[in-house]
């Protein structure tokens, strides 16, 4: 073997460990299916900007519908145990580990997942977000708005009274019973067909663009378009100890993409989701858009403006979290 063929030879073998120590793989759980708009387009796109970004030397691989370890409710716990490197965590099912970001499920604020998301990155961002100390936000997305769709006719405020309205989580409650319909908790979203169906619910206060995710797009008639009622909390995080662990160039790489890049990809995907499923509904011939009138509007921020006060009444913290959010919403 000739002195450069062996000198080259030497160089591979050198080489080699150091490649292999600065490539790192990260494992990304997903609960929910594969064919959702954020693991069928936001997370690909995260994919595929973490590699560019890093010159191949970060590599992330998706894990959805639950196949590392199904639960939305575990799925925080797989960050911090290490056994997801980051995790789609609705933040509603872990109910006081992340504080402040339930501001956005009160209504009148968020008009669109973006909005709503760039808002709640910029306040975790601006340290307003209580329990995130362990945790790097690669994105946000607040899933919404949600609106009210019944299964009968509606034209207005009065029309709601006695309905019973499937909801999710307390606000939520208190938003129908203060518009005059009666909340209904407990009902898993993947059930609320079958409850539609069995005549046990007459509507559900659902973000539009899931209406068909949940089985509910051909059984809820009537869509009020006009009242964003509240958003929910989804965070795409990684332990602060997994991020500090990362070589040097794959953490540039992910300084790069979390915060407003990949809450940006989230926001718009969802965007273009509630878009897609209202053509939908419009091209089924037989939707029913519900513009309620100014008067109805006017009553319903009287009535509403109840429940962010009581938001806000519970916890010294939460009035400057709200004040934050309008002025990041341009309120």
């Amino acid at each position: 073997m000739s002195k450069l063929a062996k000198f080259v030879t030497a160089a591979m073998l050198m080489a080699t460990p150091v490649l292999a120590e600065d490539t790192v793989t990260l494992k990304y759980s997903s609960f929910l299916p594969a064919a959702t708009v954020n693991n069928a387009l936001s997370a690909p796109a995260l994919v595929a900007k973490a590699d560019e970004l890093s010159g191949g030397t970060l590599k992330i691989e998706l894990y959805p519908g639950g196949s590392l370890v199904s639960g939305g409710e575990v799925q925080l716990k797989l960050v911090q145990d290490g056994v997801a490197d980051i995790a789609e965590i609705p933040i509603p099912y872990t109910p006081g580990r992340i504080s402040g970001l339930d501001v956005f499920e009160l209504p009148n604020l968020a008009k669109s997942n973006s909005d709503g998301a760039l808002a709640s990155i910029k306040l975790i961002e601006d340290g307003l977000i209580g329990g995130m100390d362990d945790l790097v936000a690669l994105g946000m997305l607040q899933s919404g708005p949600y609106y009210i769709h019944t299964k009968d006719p509606i034209e207005n405020l009065a029309d709601l009274r006695g309905l019973k309205l499937r909801v999710s989580g307390k606000t939520q409650a208190q938003i129908v019973s203060r518009l005059g319909a009666v909340p209904v908790s407990n009902i898993a979203a993947n059930a609320m067909a079958e409850n539609v169906s069995r005549g046990l619910i007459d509507g559900a206060l659902v973000d539009t663009g899931n209406l068909y995710n949940f089985g509910v797009g051909d059984l809820l008639k009537y869509h009020v378009t006009n009242l964003p009622l509240g958003s929910f909390a989804v965070l795409f995080g990684m332990s602060k100890a997994r991020y500090d662990s990362l070589p040097e160039q794959a953490k540039t790489a992910i300084d790069q993409i979390k915060g407003e890049w990949y809450t940006t990809e989230l926001g718009r995907n969802m965007d273009q989701q509630t878009a897609d499923v209202t053509a939908r509904l419009e091209a089924a011939g037989d939707p029913h858009f519900v513009e309620l009138s100014a008067e109805d509007l006017a009553h319903a921020d009287e009535v509403l403006a109840e429940v962010a006060e009581d938001w806000e009444a519970r916890s010294d913290a939460n009035p400057a979290i709200l004040a934050a959010a309008r002025a990041a919403l341009g309120m």
